[in-house]
């Protein structure tokens, strides 16, 4: 084993403190350091967010990248143009209301999302991404308005930079929470990789948020030492973190919309 495998750790140390560097590089480690260590779990963790969630299962994206963004709409009036209307899911067509809301899951990968962050901070104007099948959604929306002179031509929602920001420090957060979980169930003196045991832990703490007991008992004379693990009694399982973590996230997040929702859109009264 070289030199640089032992020293993977570090360097994803040094890439996640660097607030100016790109998470991508320390991403890639990861999965360098995933390779060599066993830990298909970290491998996939890390591949994901570089690659992004596309095809991935709601209930297997991280909370971390699910955020609440408000439904948009351009149109085209008699007096001009309006764009960026905010509008509520309620608004939307009957057979919509129920799979479309204001919680959007963030499923691109993290060079995409960072360029979008930076794109959204330099233009001062949300991202915009469209609903599913918006087009006909836009079609059904114009057939009730039922008003020629007052078309809708966009819908999509708007992403505000907060949440890009938001996420993308999710992130940083979490592989510093691996890092620091690593080191934690490490000897200072060790030259080994990490064990995917150890890393399975550190993924459970820093990824999908399940704290849990740790003991680790320091070596001896004999160079021995052991790590033994429990769950926390009030957390239960999950693949990316509890359900009452999501929810609460959730919740915050549509108290914020609700807040400052604006006034239902006056086309479609």
């Amino acid at each position: 084993m070289n030199r640089r495998e032992r020293t993977l750790l570090a360097q994803i140390k040094q890439d996640v403190l660097d607030d100016t560097k790109p998470l991508a590089g320390a991403l890639r480690k990861c999965v360098v350091l995933g390779g060599h260590a066993g830990s298909a779990a970290l491998r996939d963790w890390a591949q994901r967010e570089l690659r992004g969630y596309d095809g991935v299962d709601l209930a297997d994206i991280p909370s971390y990248r699910v955020v609440v963004a408000p439904l948009q709409v351009d149109a085209a009036v008699m007096n001009g143009i309006v764009t960026g209307q905010q509008i509520s899911p309620g608004q939307l067509p009957d057979f919509a209301r129920d799979v479309i809301s204001n919680e959007l899951p963030l499923r691109m990968g993290v060079g995409e999302l960072e360029a979008a962050a930076r794109r959204v901070m330099d233009s001062d104007k949300p991202l915009r991404l469209a609903l599913p099948q918006s087009a006909d959604l836009v079609r059904v929306m114009n057939h009730e308005i039922g008003n020629p002179r007052q078309q809708i031509t966009e819908l999509h929602w708007g992403v505000a930079a907060p949440a890009l920001m938001g996420v993308l420090d999710q992130v940083r957060t979490a592989l510093a929470d691996l890092v620091g979980e690593l080191r934690a169930t490490m000897s200072s003196d060790d030259d080994n990789l990490p064990t995917p045991e150890q890393i399975g832990q550190a993924m459970n703490v820093a990824v999908h948020g399940n704290r849990s007991r740790v003991v680790v008992t320091n070596a001896q004379a004999s160079g021995e030492s052991s790590a033994s693990v429990a769950p926390a009694a009030d957390e239960e399982p999950g693949l990316f973190g509890t359900t009452g973590r999501r929810i609460g996230a959730v919740v915050v997040g549509m108290a914020t919309v609700i807040g400052t929702a604006a006034a239902p859109w006056p086309l479609l009264k």
